[in-house]
């Protein structure tokens, strides 16, 4: 049963770290891939691939900030397949290496002060 472009780009969502092939996409949304590809770039103003590889990095941006996971552990969890292709396109669309990223953005935990002199811990 084919599906509608709403739902594929639903499946992307729900399942970006799996492997998936274009084909396989056009396949579930019952047209030709190069059709498909036309139908879905006019939709979304992207490709198919594109907006798969924008919803990985959307989640591995989440999850350098968000966890102390290893970045190599977020690429494979994010589907990518190899650290080194999931540095380089991280750098190449936001402007900053993967742990770049994550040192600018992530905040550290907030320290009541009560506990910084019960603890006799000076400022950092």
């Amino acid at each position: 049963m084919p599906q509608s472009l709403d739902h594929i780009c639903a499946f992307i969502d729900r399942h970006c770290a799996a492997r998936m092939t274009v084909p396989r996409l056009a396949a579930r949304a019952g047209m030709s891939t190069f059709h498909f590809i036309r139908v879905f770039r006019e939709r979304t103003g992207t490709t198919p691939h594109q907006y798969l590889r924008a919803r990985r990095l959307d989640r591995a941006k989440y999850l350098l900030v968000a966890t102390p996971s290893p970045v190599a552990q977020i690429a494979a969890d994010v589907g990518f397949r190899s650290l080194a292709s999931f540095s380089r396109v991280f750098q190449r669309l936001t402007g900053e290496t993967p742990v770049e990223w994550r040192r600018r953005r992530r905040r550290q935990p907030y320290i009541p002060g009560c506990f910084l002199k019960m603890y006799r811990v000076e400022d950092r």
